[in-house]
């Protein structure tokens, strides 16, 4: 693969023997389309955004969408999720999004994010079926540092059942004043030197 980029340091090409990818970038420098260009293919795809840099529905796919900023600076739904908000503006569900005229109940995956009162996330779990496919907790240090990790993971118990694993996977996070500099689970340990 080759690959190109403008002045600006933005990556506006991909070449590779079957096809070649080029980015087009405004002026400051946000992605405004996508171009796919193989034998026989051209395929352009624009992205619009509103002032803040978030996505708006694509023009072309949705011509009657008058919607130019998202209200709050909160986006609402995109083309795969749903999502919602509490009072101060943190993410705390995102559902998968069906797309109309497909029947199905209850498969979707709905994402739920909890925080403490000084808006760090806490606690994360992922729901599909009404039952558990993930779950994580999240510790802080008193300077506001994620220090750990857990994590549990849907698997098959010895009897067939499907649960959340009893053992979670467990990371650590050191720090350096505001540099990290650990990142240790089990059985890895990634040492970040900064010079």
């Amino acid at each position: 693969r080759d690959y190109g980029w403008n002045d600006n340091g933005d990556l506006v090409r991909i070449s590779g023997p079957r096809q070649t990818r080029e980015y087009g970038y405004s002026a400051t420098g946000r992605l405004e389309s996508v171009r796919t260009l193989a034998p026989d293919l051209d395929i352009r795809i624009p992205y619009a955004t509103d002032p803040a840099g978030n996505r708006l529905p694509d023009p072309e796919l949705h011509p009657d969408s008058t919607l130019t900023v998202w209200p709050d600076n909160r986006i609402a739904k995109d083309a795969h999720y749903v999502y919602h908000y509490d009072e101060y503006g943190r993410l705390t569900e995102k559902t998968d999004r069906i797309p109309a005229g497909v029947i199905r109940t209850d498969d979707e995956r709905t994402h739920h994010y909890h925080y403490d009162s000084l808006h760090r996330l806490v606690h994360y779990i992922r729901i599909q079926y009404e039952e558990p496919l993930v779950e994580s907790r999240y510790l802080y240090d008193p300077l506001g540092r994620r220090t750990g990790k857990r994590v549990w993971r849907r698997e098959r118990d010895l009897t067939g059942w499907m649960s959340l694993s009893r053992k979670p996977e467990v990371t650590w996070y050191g720090w350096d004043g505001d540099r990290l500099t650990t990142v240790q689970t089990d059985t890895t340990r990634i040492q970040t030197v900064y010079q």
